[in-house]
């Protein structure tokens, strides 16, 4: 999650108390996260300082591996965020059957991939991801262990109230921008780790991206960190939501509990012989997406991310969609033609949220179809060929240039 309160370069400033100490600075961030960590990559290049406040007493990525697309590698390259020498980039792209294996569909990425979009295709470990963005800031400007307890609107700015701790932040910023608005269970469960690639090596073609279709489940894996590890996402869908979901959207899990789930689906072996390999802790997730915000802003705070349009991992766009947010906010920051950040904040909403709602929509129906049956299973694999034409336009999209072009075009209020 990542939230912005920022005045500069108006009069004012966001002043942030802590036990015993009061500062004022032009722009606060809250999150380490990966939109936290590129905005302030970004603000930081066009003079403007910023300060990070991360809850936790150091940088570190829940999860495993992520999927970068064209549309947010361009905007890392942009800001110069390298990340070729240390992701993977996935030869190709492959649709298999659950049961067994059987190739349905594939189709390259690759070379073809960064020629069409005019950028790569990437794959690497979420910390390995934070590590290189974390590099670009100066450690001066990231303040661990700060928990926001308090978000208040002044005349001049904005005040924010930490103390030491590593308990969530979401309430505080959320119900301070649009009240309570809780995140929708699609009714999905998932698990997910990285495994060392020299214990995958009866899958096929490790280093491409995976989607294995199945009834009522799916799994995805790829490789990541130039091919040294394979992150596995599996999800299933069971017929109710189990007791946990209702207090919380994470739980711990044994390794023995998701290899039955998959095994009374009869999932190939191949698949199944993964699970155990996983390395580190295990959790079952209720996977979750944000539903539609009334506002994304209020006063001086902007929520950006996750935090402002949360989608489901169906299109590995999370962390793309939050990449390209915090660089349009960033030149939309610098850019501005007037003094009123208000006009500012609404350029921004008004830039992103038909995007990032389709985005969604889109990622909604790929978890759908990937768990299809029957004659609808048989439908859905005789039109994968048509799949680059209906997704292309996520990967093609510029935003380095829908960012230039506000001064020319109204956009529509959405």
């Amino acid at each position: 999650m990542s939230t912005c309160s920022t005045t500069r370069p108006w009069n004012g400033g966001s002043r942030w108390d802590e036990p015993g100490m009061k500062r004022q600075l032009d722009v606060a961030i809250v999150g380490g996260g990966i939109a936290g960590l590129t905005l302030a990559t970004s603000l930081l290049q066009k003079s403007i300082s910023v300060q990070i406040f991360e809850q936790d007493t150091e940088l570190r990525e829940i999860g495993a591996g992520v999927a970068i697309g064209g549309n947010a590698t361009r905007l890392l390259e942009r800001l110069g965020v390298d990340l070729t020498q240390v992701s993977n980039m996935p030869p190709a792209v492959e649709f298999r059957r659950w049961r067994d294996g059987a190739l349905l569909w594939p189709h390259p990425i690759g070379e073809w991939y960064r020629k069409e979009v005019g950028a790569p295709f990437l794959t690497l470990h979420r910390g390995t991801l934070q590590r290189l963005l974390a590099a670009s800031v100066p450690p001066e400007c990231i303040n661990l262990n700060h928990r926001l307890v308090g978000l208040h609107g002044e005349f001049d700015g904005v005040r924010l109230q930490f103390e030491k701790g590593d308990d969530g932040i979401n309430s505080v910023v959320r119900r301070y921008v649009c009240k309570d608005v809780q995140p929708a269970y699609s009714g999905e469960i998932g698990f997910r780790g990285v495994i060392p690639t020299e214990k995958s090596q009866d899958l096929p073609t490790p280093t491409s991206l995976h989607i294995w279709c199945g009834p009522d489940t799916n799994v995805v894996y790829y490789g990541v960190d130039r091919g040294e590890l394979v992150n596995l996402l599996a999800v299933y869908k069971p017929h109710d939501l189990p007791e946990w979901t209702r207090f919380s959207s994470r739980t711990a899990a044994t390794r023995e509990q998701a290899l039955s789930i998959f095994e009374q689906y009869s999932w190939d072996r191949r698949i199944l012989d993964l699970v155990p390999n996983i390395e580190g802790d295990m959790s079952f997730w209720a996977l979750v997406e944000l539903p539609r915000l009334p506002r994304w802003s209020r006063g001086r705070v902007m929520l950006l991310g996750d935090a402002a349009h949360a989608p489901l991992p169906h299109q590995g766009q999370g962390a793309g969609q939050a990449i390209e947010d915090a660089y349009a906010f960033g030149v939309l920051l610098a850019q501005r033609e007037s003094e009123d950040y208000k006009e500012t904040f609404k350029n921004f909403e008004r830039l992103r949220k038909r995007r990032t709602r389709r985005v969604q929509v889109y990622s909604r129906l790929a978890g759908r179809a990937y768990k299809l049956i029957g004659e609808a299973a048989k439908r859905r694999d005789a039109s994968w060929p048509l799949l680059p034409q209906r997704i292309g336009w996520i990967h093609t999209y510029r935003e380095e240039e829908m960012v230039q072009l506000r001064n020319q075009t109204v956009f529509p209020d959405t």
